[in-house]
């Protein structure tokens, strides 16, 4: 997780599995009525907008984090970024793709 913590202190963000309403973004897994499982991708819970913040497959929320992250570089203060499950592939796919981001702006 060396990685993580590189890419943390650059991006100015912590990652949590602790749901409060003081996280800036949101990534969660919800269920439909029918019983299918869909992944919430947002910045406000109250206000999901399902074309933009629904995704069918987990592996597609690697974009959304990364997007996410990307967007808050130079926002000057820390972060707070829910996640259910951080220890999924797509945080990690997420963390990588910055990560090489961040080794191109210092080569």
């Amino acid at each position: 997780m060396k990685k993580l913590k590189k890419v943390q202190e650059h991006f100015k963000f912590r990652l949590t599995d602790d749901w409060s309403n003081e996280c800036n973004f949101y990534i969660y897994e919800e269920s439909t009525a029918d019983g299918y499982s869909v992944y919430i991708a947002t910045e406000d819970t109250s206000n999901i907008n399902v074309n933009e913040n629904v995704y069918y497959y987990d592996s597609d929320l690697a974009h959304a984090l990364t997007e996410f992250i990307k967007d808050i570089e130079y926002s000057g203060e820390k972060q707070i970024i829910y996640i259910d499950d951080i220890s999924a592939q797509f945080v990690e796919e997420a963390i990588e793709e910055l990560n090489e981001l961040i080794n191109k702006k210092n080569d």
